[in-house]
């Protein structure tokens, strides 16, 4: 009986990580641009020694993914908000130099003079940080060209600061670090790519579905708490055995 036991308690610690998951997306329900992770499947994998007669049966999972669709958007008539319509990303550092994929746009100008998303990530532009001098005017236009009008200066005419990274590159390639910021799987980090387009005075929403967050939670658990029966139907099936073995 200790194999079912095994196949249901690695069954239980892959539906713990999928029930994380799901909590994280719903945590993440109302981040700016935030792409919700996608559940692995869970499937029977069998483990075949040929040099015994232990073959195994074990839970095992694929990879989980990151759903790239884009999401609703919403205007906020602030000059430094950006959203990216359609598939592509914006460029962004690390605190330690990493680069990195989002789609949030909510732009600020940090105490360092850098422009940084609400999620602290430093803007690339030009593959270096872009960092705004005083200004009295700020926009950026569709293909992510950064203009202003210097503080003190005269007229209305604008200088072109700098232009943002945009890159694209496919679902499958983009998975989530330990960091919770996107990278790529594998390969070159992408180039710029100028026909990803952005949406000026715009934010998007997180693309988390609350209603299958929800769905997904119950039947994680509902899953779990088979998992925890037939360990115990096993239990109950192992005193029995006993019990006639000593009988007889």
């Amino acid at each position: 009986m200790d194999r079912i036991g095994q196949v249901a308690v690695n069954t239980m610690r892959l539906l713990t990580d999928n029930q994380k998951m799901t909590a994280s997306n719903l945590a993440n329900l109302n981040t700016t641009g935030f792409r919700k992770d996608i559940l692995a499947n869970i499937n029977a994998t069998y483990l075949r020694d040929n040099t015994s007669f232990e073959d195994r049966v074990v839970a095992s999972r694929g990879d989980p993914g990151v759903d790239t669709t884009a999401s609703n958007m919403v205007n906020t008539d602030q000059p430094l908000d950006v959203a990216v319509e359609g598939p592509g990303f914006i460029v962004g550092t690390t605190a330690t130099g990493d680069k990195v994929l989002t789609r949030r746009g909510d732009m600020k100008i940090g105490i360092d003079g850098k422009l940084r998303n609400g999620d602290g990530l430093a803007i690339q532009g030009g593959g270096a940080d872009i960092s705004v001098p005083p200004y009295e005017k700020i926009s950026i236009g569709k293909d992510g060209t950064i203009s202003y009008k210097p503080l003190g200066a005269e007229g209305n005419t604008m200088v072109s600061l700098s232009r943002i990274d945009l890159v694209t590159t496919p679902a499958s390639n983009v998975v989530r670090g330990l960091d919770s910021f996107l990278r790529t799987k594998a390969g070159p980090f992408p180039t710029v790519d100028s026909t990803v387009k952005l949406a000026s005075n715009t934010l998007e929403n997180s693309n988390v579905n609350s209603v299958d967050s929800l769905v997904d939670l119950i039947q994680n658990q509902r899953s779990y708490e088979t998992q925890i029966k037939l360990i115990s139907t096993a239990k109950e099936l192992d005193t029995e055995t006993a019990k006639l073995m000593r009988s007889s």
